[in-house]
C-alpha cells in the first residue's frame, strides 16, 4: 500500500497474484461456453440458434385406433409447450385402408397410398384444411400396385414404388411424378432391369431420392442407395450399407442425413434405427432412441433435429407406437395423446416454421 500524489491510499496487488486469478476467470468462461454451446448444439448440422426453442410439429400417421379392420390416415399437431392433439383424418372410404402418409413442408397436405378390398394400392392426395381427398387419374390407371409414396411439396413431386407397371421393369421398380403436370418425370439410370427398387424417400429439396435395392452388387438382401436427380446418377453410400439389411431411408432437407433402419449386429434389438451424415461419411450416434425392441419407420425432419419412428417396445400403449426423439436433447420427447391401444405406423414429421 502507497500514498498517490493527492494523498489517498493505493492498495497494490502483486502482479503473480493477478495473473493467476485471470487465467481462472478465463479459464472458468470458457468451460462455461462450451458446456452452453454442447448443450444447445449436439450435431453440428442442426442449427444453435433454435437449440432451445421447440417448434410447432406435425405428424402424419396410419393407425388402427378407430377400426380394427381397416387404417386410417390421421394428422397430429404438437404445440412449442408440449400439448398435442389430432388435428385431422382422411375420411375413409368403403372397406379401404389407408397408410403411409407424406406430408407437405407446411403439414396441410399428403400423399398417402389406400387398398380396397379385391384391388391394388393406388396413391392419392388429402389436403386437411379443406378435408378434400383428390385422386390421381393419370398416376392411377395401372392395375398393378402402387404404394409407398413420398411427396417434395417445394417442387411438386411424388416418388413412390410401383409393382411391373406398363413400361417399367416387370418388377419393383421407383417412379417419379409431377402432382401439378400429372405427368411422369424421367428418372435415367435409377432402376435396375433385373432387381427390385423400393422404400422411396425424396429429399424436401426435390434433388435426392433414397431407396433400397436388392441389385446383385448389394452387399446385403438390401441395401440403401441415393439417387442425385441433377447428374442422373446413384450413390453408392459407402459407409452406410452392411451385411445385414438396411433399408426404410429418409432424408433430411438437403439430403446430407439419411435416417434408415438395419438389423446388423451390434444394435440394442433385432433391428434398430441409425443416422448417416453424407458429408462426413460416417454413422451419427442417437443415445437414448434404440431399444430391445424392434425399431423401424423412421422419418428425419427436414431440419434433421427430429426423428419419428415406430417401436414394439413393451411400455407402450400398442404392439407398435410412434415415438419421437430430439437430437438436439438427445432424448425422447413425450407426444401426448397419439398412441392408442391399437396400432400406430408409418409416421411422417414436418417441423413448422414462419417461412412454411
Amino acid at each position: 500500500m502507497r500514498r498517490t500524489r493527492d494523498g489517498h491510499l493505493l492498495w497494490l496487488i502483486p502482479v503473480a497474484v493477478l495473473i493467476p486469478v485471470a487465467l481462472l476467470v478465463t479459464v472458468a468462461f470458457l468451460v462455461t461456453a462450451a458446456l452452453l454451446l454442447a448443450r444447445v448444439s449436439v450435431a453440428a448440422d442442426v442449427p444453435a440458434s433454435e437449440a432451445l426453442v421447440r417448434p410447432a410439429i406435425v405428424i402424419a400417421f396410419t393407425s388402427f385406433r378407430d377400426d380394427n379392420r381397416y387404417a386410417n390416415v390421421f394428422r397430429y399437431e404438437l404445440s412449442p409447450t408440449g400439448e398435442g392433439k389430432l388435428a385431422g383424418k382422411v375420411e375413409p372410404g368403403s372397406k379401404r385402408s389407408d397408410h403411409h402418409p407424406s406430408l407437405s413442408l407446411n403439414g396441410e397436405q399428403a400423399a398417402f397410398a389406400g387398398e380396397v378390398v379385391g384391388n391394388v394400392n393406388q396413391i392419392h392426395f388429402q389436403n386437411f384444411v379443406k378435408n378434400k381427398t383428390t385422386s390421381l387419374p393419370s398416376l392411377n390407371v395401372s392395375t398393378t400396385a402402387q404404394m409407398a409414396p413420398s411427396y417434395c411439396s417445394s417442387a411438386g413431386l411424388i416418388v413412390f414404388e410401383a409393382w411391373n407397371r406398363p413400361g417399367s421393369s416387370g418388377r419393383w421398380d421407383v417412379l417419379l411424378y409431377n402432382v401439378e403436370d400429372q405427368q411422369f418425370v424421367d428418372a435415367p439410370a435409377l432402376n435396375s432391369a433385373k432387381f427390385d427398387e423400393r422404400k422411396p424417400a425424396i429429399s424436401p429439396d426435390g434433388n435426392w431420392i433414397a431407396f433400397t435395392t436388392n441389385e446383385q452388387s448389394a452387399q446385403s438382401l438390401t441395401d440403401v442407395r441415393i439417387y442425385d436427380r441433377q447428374k442422373n446418377e446413384v450413390e453408392m453410400l459407402a459407409g452406410l450399407n452392411s451385411n445385414s439389411m438396411d433399408t426404410e431411408p429418409s432424408l433430411s432437407r438437403d439430403g446430407r442425413l439419411i435416417a434408415f433402419v438395419s438389423d446388423r449386429s451390434g444394435g440394442s434389438g433385432v433391428r434398430d434405427i441409425y443416422l448417416f451424415d453424407r458429408q462426413a461419411r460416417k454413422l451419427l450416434a442417437l443415445p437414448g432412441l434404440n431399444s430391445a425392441g424392434q425399431e423401424q419407420s423412421p422419418s428425419i425432419s427436414a431440419d434433421g433435429r427430429f426423428i419419428a419412428f415406430v417401436s414394439e417396445r413393451l411400455d407402450g400403449a400398442g404392439e407398435r407406437d410412434i415415438y419421437l426423439y430430439d437430437r438436439r436433447l438427445q432424448k425422447l420427447v413425450p407426444i401426448p395423446d397419439l398412441n392408442s391401444p391399437g396400432d400406430e405406423y408409418d409416421p411422417c414429421i414436418v417441423v413448422l416454421s414462419q417461412k412454411d
